[in-house]
């Protein structure tokens, strides 16, 4: 055990860790700079806001649980946590703004796994939109990151801010998805068994670098859509969770979910379960009208694949149906991932 007042080894100070990482919230390839009156060093940011309404998300990732410290992949976990908060943002439709991050450091951690880590956010920032205006450091026997984001909604057609929301979905909607889906899972599974080539490492750096759809839940937002959700916890799962708000039923048809190439390549007959209950994948699922959906622009309608619809109302709330090729009901191996049971 350490004697009283001397540091652990390699592991830094509170403010030269702060220090070292405020430049990242400075950075000058970052959008939205003109929205941060006052930034890392005070006891709170400034920032402006772009509408009178505002998104907020936050996300916790633990080592052990989330990523695995010992892989020392640091800019890539820092961009899959800013990923998984900047795609809460994009299935509301609406555009990221400003981050705060809270690091967990345990004993031994060095600045430098810290500055990858915030070189990654970074990258997905600056791909994406947001940028980091502050946070907290604390000690903490395991690592651990929790990051909240702000951000600001996108105006529907008929000139209003409008939100994509999980209790929008109809009787009679088609159920769409953007894709393909499984590849994060797939990605994973091909680090756990040791084995690659080129395909499965496609698969393994859609794992470690997904892309969230802002760009995209701008343009259904748009385009009259109203209800989204992100797939991160599995297709099942999600849209399980569209149909529960809802209060609607849903059925989805096996042969219309988007695969990758490489997805089959790998695992074959398994990326159907991997794409149903997978997750991870931070593609968008959401319901709209026939028409709406027919009506979409080449270069929106082009991304997305419809697997299914709105069938029931009421009666079956909160069910989701899978179909096989045959018309017959699939049961998936598993549904998606539960956080507090796996």
């Amino acid at each position: 055990m350490a004697s009283k007042g001397k540091k652990e080894s390699n592991r830094p100070g509170e403010f030269e860790l702060i220090a070292r990482l405020a430049k990242f919230g400075a950075a000058s390839e970052l959008q939205g700079s003109e929205t941060v009156l006052t930034g890392i060093g005070d006891d709170a940011a400034v920032v402006s806001t772009f509408s009178d309404q505002m998104l907020l998300t936050t996300d916790a990732i633990v080592d052990g649980v989330h990523f695995r410290s010992a892989d020392e992949r640091w800019f890539d976990v820092g961009w899959k946590c800013a990923v998984s908060n900047i795609s809460d943002i994009a299935a509301m439709g609406g555009t990221p703004d400003h981050a705060l991050v809270t690091l967990g450091v345990p004993p031994g951690a060095s600045v430098e796994t810290y500055e990858d880590f915030y070189a990654g956010m970074n990258d997905a920032f600056k791909n994406f939109g947001g940028r980091i205006v502050g946070g907290d450091v604390v000690s903490s026997a395991t690592m651990f990151v929790n990051l909240a984001l702000t951000g600001h909604p996108s105006v529907g057609p008929d000139g209003t801010t409008r939100t994509l929301t999980r209790d929008e979905a109809k009787l009679g909607d088609m159920v769409c998805v953007t894709g393909p889906l499984g590849s994060s899972a797939g990605g994973l599974e091909v680090l756990l068994s040791g084995l690659t080539n080129p395909s499965g490492q496609i698969l393994i750096d859609r794992h470690f670098r997904p892309t969230p759809r802002v760009a995209l839940g701008n343009a259904l937002v748009a385009c009259g859509v109203r209800c989204a959700m992100d797939i991160s916890d599995g297709l099942i799962g999600d849209l399980e969770k569209i149909a529960k708000s809802s209060n609607v039923g849903i059925t989805i048809d096996i042969p219309n979910i988007p695969l990758a190439s490489e997805l089959i390549f790998m695992v074959g007959t398994s990326a159907v379960d991997l794409a149903l209950g997978g997750g991870e994948d931070y593609e968008l699922a959401f319901t709209a009208p026939e028409l709406i959906v027919n009506s979409l622009p080449f270069e929106v309608r082009n991304q997305i694949s419809v697997i299914g619809a709105v069938t029931s109302d009421k009666q079956d709330a909160g069910s989701v149906r899978v179909l096989d090729k045959d018309g017959g009901n699939y049961e998936p191996i598993r549904k998606g991932w539960d956080h507090l049971n796996g």
